[in-house]
């Protein structure tokens, strides 16, 4: 269970409401659930010391679950998100809603006796929506205390699940779950007796082919603001990498929101290419607090902490190193803090990904006169030939590797160039991280460099000028100078985990051999005959591969949890 768990349940009649509720409103309570919300159509759940905020419209047709900023990145007083919960919500309003405010939030609305659900465009919280017996259900989260509620004859769609396991570890919007849709960041979906449509109101490559009608991007400001309208006052435990990233983060916080973190956590390996705690002292010498260094010793992969993960809608691939999780959920509550804050996604909002498609972006966006010297320098930072044979190749190998894309904010990339798309789909990718973990069972787990704002930012952005002069991330590096230690501003390396990681598989091969070859998977006829082969140190060694292998198993726990939750289901 999280701490970003919520059901909201909108009836089509108040009675048909009260039908489906009552049942079940024991089951909730010794779960430790209680009503947050209660209004004749609409009701409320989610865990008593839960972190969701529910603020139910004043007309009591709309709630909004979560939170919500206004441009400045301040957060609406009660009244506001009250008043934002009795906004007509179709497509012309939810636009306005995402062009005036952001957060991490879900808006849900009875609108001509159907429920619209609005998710913000960070897609924050996740959310799941279905029909019941004259209900519509509206979720946060899977935990299993809502398995009387999900649609009668729920199953695993297996070909679904074909397609996680032909691509494991990325992240997939379609859920392998029968009678569940997923709602995606930005997304209005409409649901009703007969009704189900979806709009997507924010496009990532609708803010690329409208930048010239935006004013000009300020990245320095929109990170600020919305690392600091996240952080609020509140306590934190933050993640301290090394990289570019959490510095970055952990430099915009104001000097009381610094003072007010629990504990700045640096987590390293004995492997030197995984050891970043000379580049985490430097950040916190910089801005004068102590670093928690924690030494990662192993692994911990079994059946039991496997299933521990599974209780999620999607095989749960943010929770890849449960340990990490493990320490971190641990220090949470012993310190009694909010949450974790951290520095994913900023690889993708600011462009880490060295590409020679980049050079194909400014031959796009100049219309066929490139500057020498933008392509000078991506030659001489990514040491290869920009000549159009290698051009060629390499888009030629994106095209091929689109036809994977699963996610609605990649369906139109009419008009956007191929690095800009590598970054949209990165982005989507980093769905993965908004995902639950085991770090957010007490306390959620924020990503500011993923909030709505950071992400227009980038998008906004050509990929010349993130990449300005041949460097990754060239343009935060500059916008964030002031912040950031000479180290790190200069570092040209990359924290690696793989041999860690590799070695940890290793040592863990006779139960992944087990558990992959005479599991759900196999059964179902799923596992690649070439896989025994490749559960073998000999075989890490040389051809590597244990993300899958990892990831591979995540998968398997998923699909044992769900057959167990399903099978429960049957009478």
């Amino acid at each position: 269970m999280a701490a970003d768990c919520a059901i909201i349940l909108v009836g089509d009649t108040p009675a048909a409401l009260d039908a489906l509720v009552a049942p079940v409103r024991r089951r909730l309570s010794r779960a430790g659930w209680s009503r947050k919300s209660h209004d004749p159509f609409i009701q409320v759940f989610a865990p008593t010391g839960g972190r969701l905020e529910a603020s139910r419209g004043l007309d009591g047709h709309g709630v909004l679950i979560g939170e919500v900023y206004d441009g400045e990145g301040q957060a609406l007083s009660p009244r506001s998100r009250s008043a934002l919960g009795c906004r007509r919500l179709d497509a012309v309003h939810a636009r306005a809603v995402c062009e005036d405010y952001w957060g991490r939030y879900l808006l849900v609305r009875r609108v001509d006796g159907d429920v619209a659900v609005l998710r913000d465009p960070s897609g924050a919280l996740d959310c799941v929506v279905w029909r019941k017996a004259g209900v519509t259900l509206i979720t946060t989260s899977a935990a299993a205390v809502i398995d009387p509620w999900l649609p009668d004859g729920i199953a695993l769609e297996w070909e679904a699940v074909a397609a996680l396991v032909g691509r494991p570890g990325e992240h997939r919007h379609r859920l392998a779950l029968t009678g569940l849709q997923a709602v995606a960041g930005g997304e209005l979906r409409t649901i009703g007796e007969g009704v189900n449509r979806a709009h997507q109101i924010w496009r990532p490559a609708d803010l690329y082919r409208n930048r010239a009608s935006r004013p000009p991007p300020d990245l320095r400001g929109a990170v600020e603001r919305s690392v600091r309208a996240l952080a609020g006052d509140r306590r934190w435990i933050a993640e301290v990498s090394g990289g570019l990233d959490s510095a970055i983060v952990a430099g915009v916080l104001t000097a009381d929101q610094r003072r007010s973190v629990a504990a700045w956590v640096n987590h390293y390996v004995d492997q030197p290419e995984g050891d970043e705690r000379a580049y985490a002292r430097a950040v916190a010498g910089r801005h004068g607090f102590t670093l928690t260094e924690v030494r990662r010793d192993g692994l911990r992969l079994d059946a039991d902490r496997l299933a521990v993960c599974a209780e999620t809608f999607r095989p749960p691939a943010n929770d890849i190193d449960p340990d990490y999780n493990d320490d971190i959920a641990d220090r949470i509550e012993a310190m009694g803090a909010w949450g974790s804050l951290t520095g994913q996604g900023g690889d993708a909002v600011f462009f880490q990904m060295p590409s020679l498609l980049i050079a194909l972006d400014e031959i796009w966006e100049r219309r066929g006169r490139a500057r020498g010297a933008i392509l000078h320098r991506l030659a001489r930072w990514l040491r290869r030939s920009v000549w159009p044979t290698a051009l060629a190749r390499d888009w030629g190998d994106e095209v091929r590797h689109r036809a994977g894309w699963d996610h609605p904010w990649l369906d139109d990339l009419a008009r956007v160039p191929p690095a800009k798309a590598i970054q949209m789909s990165a982005l989507a990718f980093c769905q993965t991280f908004q995902g639950p973990a085991g770090r957010s069972r007490l306390g959620p787990c924020v990503n500011p460099l993923l909030s709505q704002p950071v992400m227009e930012a980038g998008l906004v952005l050509s990929t010349v000028d993130l990449t300005w002069g041949g460097r990754d991330r060239a343009a935060a590096r500059a916008a964030f100078e002031d912040v950031l230690p000479p180290s790190i501003l200069d570092r040209r390396s990359k924290g690696e985990l793989g041999a860690y990681y590799g070695g940890a598989v290793a040592a863990h091969l006779p139960f992944l051999r087990d558990y992959l070859l005479g599991g759900a998977l196999a059964e179902a006829g799923l596992i690649d005959p070439g896989l025994e082969d490749r559960l073998t140190r000999d075989a890490l060694l040389w051809r590597g591969g244990h993300s899958q292998l990892l990831s591979l198993a995540l998968t398997e726990a998923w699909v044992r949890r769900w057959l167990e939750r399903l099978d429960r289901r049957t009478p």
